[in-house]
């Protein structure tokens, strides 16, 4: 007979169900959701410079500046020989323009028959021919005159063709009087422009005297 006043054994207490613990930090879905977007913006972002870089020229492409080569600096042209210390219009070869060249030289004698210009050579006349100039002639007692379209070179540098041209054009004579030494500078009308180096004179000799002198002719004219 049972113990009235025993209590019921009771029921072994039931353990409570197990909860999961809460997580301490964040799942590992979240984590590769959060990594696979790092390196999506890693990507995105290499891809930007890959595109700025392709589309910008690297500093290997860009040609390197051309080099200008300046023309050197010409020197000024120097005038040519003067016509004569007492040219005033200035004389010489002239700037720009090339020298005449030589039509003839040689050495003459001339006497009153004078020389005609215009041949090639230069003819001298005879017993028949008179009135050709230039010619010699006498001048006081023992001088002797060039006569004819005729300018005394006193320049010290070798007559020219355009100083003789520009002399002749400026301060010609129809009679000059020469020495031993002197040149001078013979035109006639339209025949080309002659210088003549007076290498003797023969105030005794011939009709009206003779000037022994060396002639050079030049293919630029006196006129035209």
């Amino acid at each position: 007979m049972s113990d009235p006043l025993q209590q019921p054994a009771s029921p072994p207490p039931v353990p409570p169900a197990a909860v999961p613990p809460a997580p301490a930090g964040p799942s590992r879905a979240k984590l590769w959701a959060a990594g696979a977007a790092v390196v999506s913006a890693i990507a995105g972002v290499a891809s930007a410079i890959a595109a700025f870089s392709n589309n910008s020229p690297s500093p290997a492409a860009v040609p390197p500046p051309t080099a200008v080569t300046l023309p050197a600096p010409q020197a000024a042209s120097t005038p040519g020989a003067g016509a004569g210390a007492g040219s005033s219009a200035g004389t010489g070869t002239g700037t720009g323009a090339a020298p005449a060249s030589v039509r003839w030289s040689g050495k003459i004698v001339l006497g009153l028959e004078g020389v005609d210009l215009t041949q090639n050579p230069p003819r001298r006349g005879d017993g028949s021919t008179f009135g050709y100039r230039p010619a010699a002639a006498r001048s006081g007692s023992s001088s002797m005159t060039v006569k004819g379209t005729a300018a005394l070179w006193t320049d010290a540098s070798a007559p020219t063709p355009q100083g003789c041209r520009d002399l002749l054009a400026t301060q010609s004579r129809s009679e000059v009087v020469v020495a031993e030494g002197d040149s001078v500078c013979l035109v006639n009308e339209k025949s080309p422009i002659a210088v003549l180096k007076v290498t003797a004179t023969h105030y005794d000799d011939g009709t009206y005297g003779l000037i022994e002198g060396e002639l050079t002719t030049w293919n630029l004219r006196g006129t035209g």
